[in-house]
């Protein structure tokens, strides 16, 4: 017996402002964009594409970052994703974590013409009030104008991320994790500063699954999901026992079987089971 052997490739296409996008396509299948969330890489998703890669093909957007220009916003990040649906050439899924989750979301409120088949939404970080975490960030501003992201991480690993004390002390050592501040605070701010109600997303009718951590903090992954669980009229909402908001890391087969079994039945009753 031969071992599967997945394909992978390295392609660029271009956005709309010219941008080079990098993306990484993994497996064979139908189509399955994922996209990353901040202080993240497509290299967390790897574990996951891999299983999913068995049945799919999975095109992992090396996203820009926040800290790649003044003209960065929310919008070319939209037109980024739209530039990868066009290399595809046809109908795909999306997965989006956290602020992937987000910039998934707004493509399907801006583009309602893309052809996207459904969509996972794992976590996207919204405020229904609106502005109401400026309170929170202003430790992890001051941190960062002193240049200390060590302190500036470990600030929004406790207060955003809801990891334990032990956890965020070890977790804000990681050079990497802090590298990735400057560029994380402009995307808080941005996301901080969308004004939505009830009726803004209501007009997506994409298949959409959410999917929610049980370990996850309230503010704001656990109370914006919950929101769009009844906002979005095509929305199914999963709860995922024993993890929070990196269940992409610590699980990979569990979050790649979740993505599957969606997407081969969008009604499927026992998501939960899949595994």
């Amino acid at each position: 017996m031969h071992a599967f052997q997945l394909d992978i490739t390295d392609l660029t296409t271009t956005s709309a402002d010219g941008t080079p996008i990098r993306i990484t396509r993994i497996g064979r299948g139908p189509d399955v964009i994922l996209v990353h969330g901040g202080m993240d890489d497509t290299s967390s998703w790897v574990p996951v594409a891999t299983v999913l890669g068995r049945h799919h093909r999975c095109w992992l957007v090396h996203r820009r970052r926040a800290d790649t220009g003044d003209d960065y916003s929310l919008d070319r990040e939209v037109d980024d994703l739209s530039a990868v649906l066009e290399r595809i050439g046809g109908p795909a899924s999306v997965v989006g974590h956290s602020y992937g989750a987000l910039i998934a979301l707004h493509a399907l409120l801006r583009m309602p013409a893309l052809p996207v088949m459904a969509a996972i939404l794992y976590e996207p970080p919204l405020i229904a009030e609106g502005p109401v975490v400026r309170g929170l960030l202003d430790p992890i501003t001051t941190a960062t104008e002193r240049g200390d992201y060590a302190a500036a991480l470990h600030s929004y690993l406790r207060e955003f991320a809801g990891l334990t004390p032990t956890l965020a002390v070890e977790k804000s050592r990681d050079t990497w994790l802090q590298s990735q501040i400057p560029a994380l605070l402009r995307e808080v701010e941005m996301a901080d500063r969308l004004k939505w109600t009830a009726e803004t997303y209501t007009g997506i009718t994409v298949p959409t699954l959410l999917l929610l951590g049980d370990r996850s903090a309230e503010h704001s992954n656990r109370d914006s999901t919950l929101a769009l669980a009844k906002t979005l009229p095509a929305a199914r909402l999963v709860g995922m026992p024993r993890h929070g908001h990196l269940a992409h890391r610590r699980d990979p087969a569990y979050v790649a079987a979740l993505i599957r079994t969606y997407l081969a039945d969008p009604a499927h009753t026992d998501l939960q089971a899949a595994k």
